[in-house]
């Protein structure tokens, strides 16, 4: 623990002199939760057509075997600031079926706080996971969220998450995920201007506590960005 946080500072002073806008930096959640887990994560997200970059510091633990936590902090860099706070953000993460279910499930829920009269934003996420076999596993989840505060939106914008993985010896893990955003519930965007992005991963330990995953999205509409390439680190203990 003592080296990460300099090594995740360092990276943050890295990406933030970079030009940046904020970008795709979630994951998909899994509902499984694992009594007194704690971690520590960065994670850093970049799109080359806008040279748009964004990064993210968050916490995890969990109290119990079903109820877990997380805050979240986000930075970006803008035209007009060389570090502008992006949102901060609280999650309660609950799992609803049994350790081991071969289909586990679970909900959690975000609260996100931003300044400057920009929009915050509550969130419901179901959560859903299907152990295919010993080594392959899918993740869907679907999202309901609302924006709330000065500048709001109304309505009820809906998304859908999914990964597809299999495990590889030495714990390397290796897919696709997919993340669509089709708008308002009472008026879906037409399908040429939702968000559709779509790409592969890799997620491997670099030691028993520290865990690296890459991973490259691609656009699939007119209305999603052309390209974004991920980088998460995790650090539990």
């Amino acid at each position: 623990m003592r080296f990460l946080l300099p090594f995740l500072l360092s990276l943050a002073t890295f990406w933030l002199g970079s030009p940046a806008a904020a970008q795709l930096t979630s994951g998909i959640s899994g509902p499984e939760i694992t009594d007194g887990a704690r971690s520590v994560g960065y994670r850093a997200a970049y799109e080359p057509d806008q040279n748009g970059l964004a990064q993210r510091i968050h916490v995890n633990h969990a109290f119990t075997g079903s109820f877990a936590v997380r805050g979240v902090i986000q930075a970006r860099k803008t035209e007009a600031r060389t570090v502008d706070f992006d949102y901060v953000q609280g999650e309660v993460r609950w799992q609803a079926t049994p350790d081991g279910a071969r289909w586990a499930s679970g909900l959690r829920l975000d609260v996100r706080l931003r300044d400057s009269g920009r929009p915050g934003q509550i969130a419901l996420h179901w959560l859903n996971q299907v152990q295919l076999t010993d080594d392959v596993r899918a993740r869907v989840s679907a999202i309901a969220s609302m924006q709330t505060g000065s500048g709001r939106e109304s309505g009820t914008f809906l998304q859908t998450r999914g990964d597809l993985s299999r495990r590889l010896e030495g714990g390397v893990d290796i897919g696709a995920e997919v993340y669509n955003s089709y708008g308002r519930a009472s008026d879906l965007l037409p399908v040429s201007q939702q968000s559709h992005l779509a790409g592969p991963f890799v997620s491997l330990p670099l030691t028993p506590s520290l865990t690296l995953r890459t991973s490259a999205l691609v656009g699939l509409t007119s209305g999603s960005a052309d390209a974004t390439f991920r980088v998460f680190l995790t650090h539990g203990f």
